[in-house]
């Protein structure tokens, strides 16, 4: 085959995620108008916080500079808060954004209610840099948080040195006994219209509570903010997620906290909240993440075009029959369907287990996760046994090797696609590296390290199983030889098997996600299911169109298991936080 193309495509891809890193690299130091340091330090011996310096470059218009501490929700990380701590270091203000304990690069183990010490972890990097760094207030500060990190700043009203502001992304304070927790002066309440975790009727419950006004809506500022007695309410066009990246919220939270920590007259003379660059980091991180996984598909083609003849991965044979199209989204349907019964079963077992103290990773929740591949793999076979039958099941599985062998023969076959998908794997895990060494944010990944990798490595091998199930499903059934009335059969057979495979699947994942953080609210890691089941089935679609492309074009499934395997293993352990 003629490799050229490949070569090209190689070197676009190359540029176009160097551009999009680069893009990123910009704005997070608000395209040069903020410098941004990484810094550790350890509170006690061995508990270390990590936490980022986001500064202006010139205070022209207030010295010494306050502090604005931001904290991040369950999963996420210093780095996801990147739109506020740039727009807010953009305004005069130094920005320290903590990784919680277990969150990002700390290697803490969490725990979920001691809000305390995660309080105590935040204050001390606090006191450190305004002890610290020259031309810094040593007293005057706001905090800033998302989800679960307001438990933690609510805390910060009773330290020595207490904020004069507060901003909640993204939680109203709701108790599930108790009404609304004790609400801090000077709050903003930021959420999202969309929240599934804080509907609009909680969101005015907890102003009206706040307020003691039966009548408080959103969009009034009620009491003072010089007399600490301002409560506010503004709502986003957006869900939990994207909360940390809406522009009406951060234009809300900046013009709050300029007023409420650098005073009222300070708006008028500060940069306009509304005029923001961080959208700009959005575009890149999508782009960037987006290219590096396209990416992934000349590179392995042009490793496996590269090898010689004897050392590419066999070619299996595929003669299933092809079932009526009814047929076909009957038997996916229901697969997909099990695959979501089974993980939520295995995750509500898991958080039982880790209750008793029988953990299998370093992960919260990781038990539940080692009990959904295994259980998985075994009850996605057994159930595709039970809906093709014996002689079927056994093509099915046949067309991606799963064949008897000698075990020389099968150890051959894996050598050889673990070369392509090594390629693969190099190639994700490079950019990855340039991305945590510059703080560039991707989408569901970041470089494993420590425990982390260990746990990563022992995830893809559990991870092999159910997708190889998945690549028979695949091949054996959705691309079986059909006679379309077209002149592309393979765009044909790539598209069908791709719909039917999770059109049904993605309606069932809405339920699950909406159904899990509602329940999240009263049970604490219940709504880790929903978060972490909507990163599985972003994995299973990449997944399914590796097999698809490996399936037309290598008719060798192989490499596409591994690979998939691996990024499954890197988006679960980029999501849970360590315990």
């Amino acid at each position: 085959m003629d490799r050229q193309p490949l070569y090209y495509t190689v070197f676009i891809s190359f540029i176009l995620i160097a551009s999009s890193f680069y893009l990123s690299w910009s704005v997070d130091r608000g395209m040069g108008e903020v410098s941004v340091e990484k810094m550790s330090i350890e509170r006690t011996p061995g508990r270390s916080i990590d936490f980022l310096v986001y500064s202006p470059r010139t205070a022209n218009h207030y010295e010494p500079m306050p502090i604005v501490l931001t904290i991040h929700g369950l999963t996420g990380s210093k780095e996801n808060l990147y739109a506020f701590n740039v727009e807010l270091a953009r305004r005069n203000f130094t920005v320290v954004s903590i990784d919680l304990p277990g969150h990002g690069d700390s290697t803490v183990a969490f725990n979920i209610t001691d809000f305390d010490g995660m309080a105590q972890d935040a204050y001390a990097a606090l006191r450190y840099v305004q002890t610290t760094l020259p031309g810094v207030d040593n007293e005057t500060y706001g905090v800033l948080s998302h989800s679960l990190g307001f438990r933690v700043a609510i805390e910060l009203k009773d330290f020595p040195v207490a904020p004069r502001a507060y901003v909640a992304v993204g939680n109203a304070g709701n108790q599930p006994q108790d009404g609304f927790v004790d609400f801090p002066d000077n709050l903003l309440f930021a959420i999202g219209s969309f929240d599934e975790i804080v509907s609009r009727r909680d969101a005015l419950q907890a102003i009206r509570f706040a307020t003691g006004n039966e009548t408080a809506v959103d969009g009034i500022t009620y009491g003072s903010l010089d007399n600490q007695t301002a409560y506010r309410l503004a709502f986003g066009f957006s869900d939990h997620a994207s909360e940390v990246v809406d522009r009406y919220l951060i234009t809300e939270a900046v013009t709050w906290l300029v007023q409420g920590v650098q005073g009222q007259d300070q708006l008028m003379q500060t940069r306009n909240p509304a005029d923001q660059v961080s959208y700009r980091k959005n575009i890149a991180t999508i782009l960037s993440t987006i290219f590096i996984f396209v990416s992934i598909f000349p590179v392995m083609w042009l490793t496996y075009s590269l090898m010689p003849v004897s050392l590419k991965p066999r070619k299996f044979q595929h003669d299933t029959k092809s079932y009526s199209l009814r047929r076909s989204f009957e038997i996916s349907s229901v697969l997909g369907g099990l695959a979501i019964v089974i993980f939520v079963a295995s995750s509500i077992l898991g958080i039982n287990l880790e209750d008793v103290g029988i953990k299998g990773l370093s992960l919260m929740s990781g038990t539940g996760i080692i009990l959904f591949l295994i259980i998985g793999a075994s009850g996605l076979f057994i159930t595709m046994w039970l809906a093709l039958g014996k002689e079927d099941t056994q093509k099915a599985l046949t067309s991606v090797g799963v064949e008897k062998l000698r075990t020389r023969e099968h150890l051959s076959d894996i050598l050889k696609s673990l070369v392509v998908a090594g390629v693969g794997i190099a190639w994700l895990d490079f950019w990855l590296r340039i991305a945590q060494a510059d703080g560039v944010l991707l989408l569901l990944v970041r470089l494993p390290i420590g425990v982390r990798l260990v746990d990563t490595m022992v995830l893809t091998i559990l991870a092999i199983p159910i997708f190889l199930v998945e690549a028979a499903l695949v091949r054996g059934v959705l691309l079986a030889e059909r006679d379309w009335t077209t002149h592309y059969p393979k765009s044909a057979s790539a598209i069908f098997a791709l719909f039917f495979r999770f059109v049904f699947v993605a309606l069932l994942t809405i339920a699950v996600v909406f159904l899990t953080t509602a329940a999240g609210v009263t049970a604490g890691r219940i709504v880790l299911i929903g978060v972490i089941w909507v990163r599985i089935l972003i994995v299973q679609i990449l997944a399914a169109v590796l097999i698809i492309w490996t399936s037309l074009e290598f008719n060798n499934t192989w490499s596409a298991v591994f690979i998939s395997s691996f990024i499954l293993s890197l988006v679960i352990v980029t999501a849970l936080p360590l315990v």
